[in-house]
This record gives C-alpha cells, sequence and structure tokens, in this order.
C-alpha cells in the first residue's frame, strides 16, 4: 500500500475510532442515567410504602374513606352530628353554596363573620336558603322548620344517638333472661307467649291445660293427655308456673325440649312455629328489612341479617325428622327427648312421639345470623344437622351482639333536626372562612386528607359537655389513619412498570455497548497496523534518499 493511501485509510480509521468512543461516552452517560431514574423510582416507591389515609371507622366491619359529605350529612355514620372542618382560627370550612346560604339568611357577613342570633327564625331562614341552594333537600328543609330549634352544640342538652348497646355473648345471653319483680321474662316474648297461650286469656291456667301436660310425664301420657305437648329440661318436666316464668335466656342457658305426645300435628308445623316465633322474639320482620328496633333488629344490616339467618335456619329444619327405634312407650319418649339434645332438628318415633331443642334452634338462629352478619371474617360459626358438627356464635365469648339503647332517640326527624341546629349553632358562634383555597380543599377527599394531616385543617367534634373543641383529626373517635393499600399498590405497579422499562432500556444500551466495544477493537488493532504501515514506508523513503 502506497503511503498516500495508507494515510487517507489512517485518517479513516481515526474517524470512526473517535466516532465510536464518542458513542460509547453517549451510551456511559445514558446507562448512567438510567441508574439515576432507577434509583429515583425505588425512593419514590420506599416513600409510598408508608403511604397512609384517613379513614372514617365506624367499629364495626365497615371502614369508609373520610370525605365532607360524610362528616357534613346526617346519618347513622356519624350520629348524627356533623364533624365540622375548621381553620386555625376555628372558623367553619363550608361549600360555596352552604357559605351563600349563610350569608343570604344573615347569619354571617361577607367576611365570613358571624352576625346572626340565636333563634328559631334565624335557623329556618338557613335552612330554607340551604334547600335554595341545593345544599339540602326541601323535605329535609320542611323537617327540620317543623321541630323545635336547640342550643345544642352550645351547652345545650345533648340526645343520646347511640342507636344500639353493644353487649358480650354473656352479657346478650344475661339480657335475654332478665326478668321483672314476678320473674316474668322482659326481653321478647316468654316461651308461654311462643305457644300461643297469652297472658290477656281470661283463664290462663284453662289455656295451659287445654295443650300441657306438665309434671303427669311419664305417666298417662297417652291417655287424656294424647296429643299435648311437654316442656323438660335436662329431662325434668316442667311445671305451669316454671312455664310461665321460662326465658329466651334460660332456654340458652340449659338443654330445653318440646314434646310433642301422639301426631296430631307434623313435625314441620311444630318446627315453623316455634323457628318463627324465635325469630320475632329476636326482632325478625317478616316481609320486610326495616329496621325495627326490637331485639337485634337495629339498622338495615342487622333487619337483613335477622330475615337470612330465618331461612338459612329454617332449610336445616326442614325435612325428615332423625328417627329413633324404641321397644316401649316410655323408652321412645325418653328416646327422643334425649335425641333433641343432639340434632338441630326434630327427634321422632315410629308411634308419633317428636321432641325437639328449643335450646339448639336459638343457638342455630343466633349462630346463622352472626355468620349473616359478619359474612366470611366468621367463616368459624356453622349450624350442621348434628349439634357435634356445629359450632354455635353462643360458645364465643368474644363475640359482640348490638341491641338498640333504651335512651336512644330514634326518630330520624329529631335526629337530622338536632345535626342542623348544632351547624347553625356553630356558625352563628364561629362564623365561616373565605379563603377560596380552603374551601376547595373540602371537595377533593385527597386534599382535605392532606390538610388535615399537615394541620392547615382541623376536626371540631362534640364533647360530652355539649360544646364543640377544635382537635387532631385522630382525637374524635371516628377518624382513623391507616396505610393506603390502594396507594401502595398503584406505586408498586408504577414502580415495577417502570423498572421493567428502564431495564429494557439498560439491556438495550449493553447490547449497543458491546458492539461498539467490538467495533473499537477491530479499529484499534486496524489503526495499529495501518500506523506502523505508515511508520515502514517512512522510514524506507528516509533511508533511500539519504544513501
Amino acid at each position: 500500500m502506497g503511503l498516500a493511501a495508507s494515510q487517507a485509510r489512517f485518517l479513516a480509521i481515526t474517524s470512526r475510532k473517535m466516532n465510536c468512543e464518542f458513542q460509547s461516552m453517549q451510551i456511559a452517560q445514558d446507562k448512567l442515567s438510567v441508574t439515576r431514574d432507577l434509583q429515583s423510582a425505588a425512593t419514590k416507591y420506599q416513600n409510598a410504602m408508608n403511604a397512609t389515609k384517613l379513614v372514617w371507622d365506624t367499629d364495626t366491619d365497615e371502614v369508609y374513606d373520610l370525605s365532607y359529605n360524610l362528616l357534613m350529612t346526617p346519618s347513622a355514620l356519624n350520629d348524627y352530628n356533623p364533624y365540622l372542618i375548621t381553620d386555625t382560627q376555628g372558623k367553619l370550612v363550608l361549600t360555596d353554596t352552604m357559605f351563600q346560604a349563610a350569608v343570604n339568611a344573615n347569619i354571617i357577613d361577607k367576611n365570613g363573620d358571624p352576625i346572626g342570633t340565636l333563634s328559631k327564625d334565624a335557623r329556618d331562614k338557613f335552612m330554607t336558603f340551604l334547600a335554595k341552594n341545593g345544599e339540602v333537600a326541601s323535605s329535609t328543609a320542611e323537617t327540620v322548620i317543623a321541630n323545635a330549634y336547640t342550643k345544642s352544640g352550645i351547652g345545650g342538652e345533648i340526645l343520646d344517638k347511640t342507636i344500639a348497646n353493644v353487649l358480650t355473648t354473656n352479657a346478650f345471653i344475661n339480657k335475654l333472661g332478665t326478668k321483672d319483680d314476678e320473674g316474668n321474662p322482659l326481653f321478647g316474648v316468654s316461651v308461654l307467649d311462643m305457644l300461643g297461650i297469652s297472658v290477656s286469656d281470661g283463664n290462663v291456667d284453662a289455656a295451659y291445660d287445654s295443650k300441657f301436660c306438665y309434671n303427669t310425664y311419664p305417666d298417662d301420657i297417652y291417655g287424656a293427655n294424647k296429643g299435648k305437648f311437654v316442656i323438660t329440661n335436662n329431662g325434668s318436666a316442667l311445671s305451669r308456673e316454671q312455664l310461665k316464668k321460662l326465658s329466651l335466656g334460660d332456654l340458652l342457658s340449659g338443654k330445653y325440649t318440646i314434646t310433642k305426645l301422639g301426631s296430631n300435628f307434623s313435625a314441620e308445623e311444630v318446627q315453623d312455629y316455634m323457628l318463627k316465633t324465635i325469630a320475632k322474639a329476636l326482632g325478625y320482620n317478616p316481609g320486610s328489612t326495616t329496621p325495627s328496633g326490637d331485639g337485634l333488629n337495629v339498622d338495615y344490616e342487622s333487619s337483613n341479617a335477622l330475615a337470612v339467618a330465618y331461612e338459612f335456619t329454617k332449610s336445616k329444619y326442614t325435612g325428615n325428622a332423625n328417627s329413633i327405634s324404641a321397644e316401649s312407650q316410655y323408652d321412645a319418649i325418653n328416646g327422643c327427648m334425649n335425641g333433641a339434645n343432639n340434632y338441630n332438628g326434630m327427634v321422632a318415633d315410629s308411634g308419633g312421639t317428636q321432641s325437639l331443642s328449643l335450646t339448639n334452634m336459638l343457638k342455630s338462629y343466633l349462630t346463622n345470623f352472626a355468620v349473616a352478619m359478619d359474612g366470611a371474617s366468621r367463616t368459624q360459626f356453622n349450624v350442621d344437622t348434628e349439634v357435634g358438627k356445629s359450632s354455635y356464635v353462643t360458645n364465643d365469648v368474644t363475640y359482640y351482639f348490638f341491641l338498640e339503647s333504651e335512651n336512644s332517640v330514634t326518630e330520624t326527624d329529631l335526629l337530622t333536626t338536632d345535626f342542623y341546629n348544632q351547624l347553625f349553632n356553630q356558625l352563628c358562634v364561629n362564623g365561616a372562612t373565605t379563603d377560596s383555597i380552603k374551601r376547595d380543599m373540602i371537595n377533593d377527599p385527597e386534599y382535605l386528607m392532606q390538610a388535615l394531616k399537615n394541620g392547615q385543617l382541623f376536626i371540631s367534634s362534640l364533647n360530652t359537655d355539649g360544646y364543640f373543641y377544635q382537635g387532631a383529626y385522630t382525637l374524635n373517635g371516628y377518624v382513623a389513619e391507616v396505610t393506603d393499600e390502594e396507594a401502595i399498590a398503584q406505586a408498586e405497579m408504577e414502580y415495577e412498570l417502570t423498572k421493567t422499562k428502564l431495564n429494557y432500556k439498560e439491556e438495550t444500551l449493553d447490547v449497543k455497548m458491546k458492539n461498539i466495544d467490538t467495533e473499537l477493537s477491530a479499529l484499534t488493532t486496524e489503526y495499529d497496523t495501518v500506523k506502523n504501515l505508515i511508520s515502514k514506508n517512512v522510514e524506507k523513503v528516509f533511508t533511500m534518499f539519504s544513501t
């Protein structure tokens, strides 16, 4: 190769080599950028792992995301008490329409300062403008206007709005067993009522005699008493006076059976009648899921659970009775009575004697109620045909039953009126903020939660002394800060997607870098070869002309 050609080749190789080195530098920079992006994504994901959110926890299985509407709309969730969002000066943070209604009603001026008087007329005017601005329904405004104004929330009388008393299993059983001074059951109905014998009957004793053969067991059972009933506890027949005082609580605390003597009634007739009466005594209202306040029927959820429990229990008790065989009538009666304690259903012999455990039926119904209330979280409870294969809720001392509070106000009109009385009174005392930024915060649950967390906003709630106090968001008994599983899952998904993209980009850059390195290696070899060739050619020229 001539010197000129070698030099041209050398320049071309040098240019390509410099270009490869430049590309190599660019790829190295890109890889550094990928590393920084990956570290940034990992840091963001790690921070998101600590994400929390504010929820409204009612101490049941239901937990709700915190929102302004939940705090400021009267409902059972907030016990019909407003939980007011307030700023650092204690002024209420209202929606634009609610703020304007308060201004129009002359409760506050345009600066949000209170100018209204504490009176029914002023409150009614406020409700009228709330309805006109679409903040409340016209029917709600009419309801409040129709009821009295009180100074609730500024020291006035506090209504007991606790819908239900919470009772442990043992306390609930004791409640079912409460009796008056004469020993008559106070809760639900007595077993006397279950069997259709009313204490208002003109001749209660005669009514008893027409259906029962008490204290005659086991003698003369198929004589004059054929077709009647006998109720026993642990095999001992109950007297007339004992039957009058027998309560639902007694049933759960003993081993009570009812035995039908003869074949005047079918097993299903007896089972259906007893189950329906027990269910009604506990608050079941056939054909309706509207809360009645009776027994366990304290809200829509429990009302529905009572109906579901009735159908599930009935399904276990419907069908053929569990059969026994006996050589004598005496053995048959004893066999049925004793056998009934082992089954959730009727036990019968071929002679027409049939026994049913009232204790097991009540336990079965309460267990199915608990399963209907709590669903999958209470799968340890079940009702089988056999007692030995069943797991009753009444055996779990940690379970809680809810009964209506005796002193609570259950009329929705009064509860709603009290809610808006409190809101009106607080506006008259504290006024409302005009800060548009804070007013905007309450419209977005996420901004609201962040403002509460960082101390820009607060929650003011009713205290036991009848006044509202401003405090941290976790001090009112309902708001809790919990791990934001949804945000964490979203962050994890974004991190995995980002990591996949960056890893692919890094792998692509590695391939490019490998190709560049291969090309550089080849160019370097060729570069050295041509350089040596040029050096030798120059050396030859100098040697030739030096001689």
